[in-house]
């Protein structure tokens, strides 16, 4: 079966109480690293006042969510390529904050999709004990302009709470 996963963009209810876009950036990916083939957004607002497509009506929002989206578009290939049975390992310096991986390959390259699942710092390591050929080289941190070493198979980064980040190997 095909899941999709509905994300709340609005305060629906209580405006004040709206996500941010950070935390709608990370349950974007927390769905998609975990097989979510597609997302929805919810965009009303019922009160103070309805306002059917309250997304619409919140430029920050409306920004992260399109930016969430060309970022989507842009990796579909790996996105949409066949699951490889090929796993990322992932371990965290702060067992409180796991950090949660999807491991891709496609023709556009091989890639690590990973999201911090809680509040709070750590230091994730990332392993694909299976990949051929083996990890080495240069991870790029996808839309962040940085790159880290793959030493001895593995590459580490750090994650405040709820971040994405997301790699191209090479």
């Amino acid at each position: 079966k095909r899941v999709w996963n509905c994300i709340e963009t609005t305060g629906i209810e209580a405006p004040a109480g709206k996500p941010t876009p950070h935390l709608v950036r990370a349950e974007v990916w927390m769905s998609l690293i975990h097989g979510s083939r597609g997302i929805i957004y919810f965009v009303h607002q019922f009160k103070p006042r309805f306002i059917e497509a309250g997304l619409l009506a919140d430029p920050e929002m409306l920004a992260a969510v399109t930016a969430i989206n060309g970022q989507i578009r842009e990796l579909a290939p790996a996105l949409n390529a066949p699951l490889n049975p090929t796993t990322v390992t992932v371990s965290t310096s702060n067992a409180a904050v796991p950090v949660d991986a999807r491991w891709a390959v496609s023709p556009a390259g091989r890639y690590v999709f990973a999201v911090a699942m809680r509040d709070g710092t750590t230091t994730a390591t990332f392993r694909v004990p299976g990949a051929s050929p083996p990890l080495a080289g240069i991870a790029d941190v996808i839309g962040e302009n940085r790159t880290i070493p793959i030493r001895s198979g593995a590459f580490a980064d750090t994650f405040l709470g709820y971040d994405v980040h997301l790699y191209r190997l090479r």
